[in-house]
């Protein structure tokens, strides 16, 4: 065990007082021979003091006294050392266990940290995932829905193209319907208009054979407005447009007159067209034209 600086000095001064004890001892004790110094030698006195054994024993104790005090103040000076050392060796425990609870402090710190980067990265790669999924479900859903619309226009253009279809079918059926039509009404035009014809023609013969005109200018014409019954006859007579010849005004309405009643189809479509006569006559050739109004 190491001894402090502060208590060699009063151990080293026990070991003197002890060795010192010891040699006045010695001296004191041991038997001496007294020996007669040569003639030649010079004389040299001693002074001896006499010490008794009580003195000695006295001054035996007193150095154990010291001594034993010197023990006891080493021995309170080592249990202070001892006490010192185990404060100190608590004390150094107390820091390291707060170091080491400090340490522990820390190390919870950088671990709560650690788990609290981990659930970070944790969370932001669920994140990550979680826009990775939504972007696909997003992507799928976009695909899902053009495709279903690529099949809703597909749809639609058949249906349009069926429709297309029938509306041809139905124009070229209308168109066929319609040619149809139209050959039997220019068919049916032709035998009205054939058979409208040959009524004019009769009725242009019968007032040409009742027509009596003297001479006169042959470019002269003049138009009457008749009015015909069902049957032909004349109801109603008006000159719309005279020669300039009252003579040859006044043989035509004549020859109008005693021609009805005039020929006319039985047909009441036909004779539509003769309800109402513009009749335009002259000399040349007697009868120019028959129209219905």
């Amino acid at each position: 065990m190491n001894i402090q600086t502060q208590y060699r000095r009063p151990i080293l001064i026990v070991v003197l007082l002890h060795v010192l004890l010891f040699c006045v001892l010695v001296f004191s004790l041991a038997p001496t021979a007294f020996r007669m110094p040569p003639s030649s030698a010079p004389m040299r006195t001693i002074h001896a003091t006499a010490v008794s054994q009580a003195d000695v024993q006295m001054q035996i104790n007193t150095i154990q006294q010291q001594e034993h005090e010197k023990q006891e103040e080493v021995q309170a000076a080592e249990k202070k050392i001892k006490e010192a050392k185990a404060q100190a060796a608590e004390k150094k425990l107390m820091e390291a266990r707060i170091a080491a609870n400090a340490k522990l402090k820390v190390e919870a710190v950088a671990h709560a940290q650690a788990v609290a980067k981990t659930k970070k990265l944790e969370l932001a790669e669920a994140q990550a995932t979680a826009k990775k999924l939504k972007a696909v479900k997003q992507k799928k859903l976009l695909m899902e829905q053009k495709k279903l619309q690529q099949a809703l226009i597909q749809q639609q253009i058949a249906s349009e193209q069926k429709n297309i279809s029938a509306l041809q079918a139905q124009a070229k059926a209308q168109a066929e319907a319609k040619a149809q039509a139209q050959a039997a009404a220019k068919a049916e035009s032709l035998a009205q208009q054939g058979a409208i014809d040959k009524y004019k023609a009769e009725i242009l013969s019968a007032i040409q054979s009742n027509w009596r005109i003297s001479q006169v200018n042959s470019k002269l014409k003049c138009v009457y407005s008749v009015q015909l019954a069902p049957d032909g006859t004349v109801l109603s007579l008006k000159l719309v447009q005279s020669s300039g010849d009252a003579g040859l005004d006044q043989s035509a309405q004549q020859a109008i007159t005693l021609s009805s009643p005039l020929p006319v189809p039985n047909n009441p479509g036909l004779f539509n067209h003769f309800r109402q006569l513009v009749l335009t006559l002259s000399p040349q050739g007697f009868l120019q034209s028959v129209s219905g109004e």
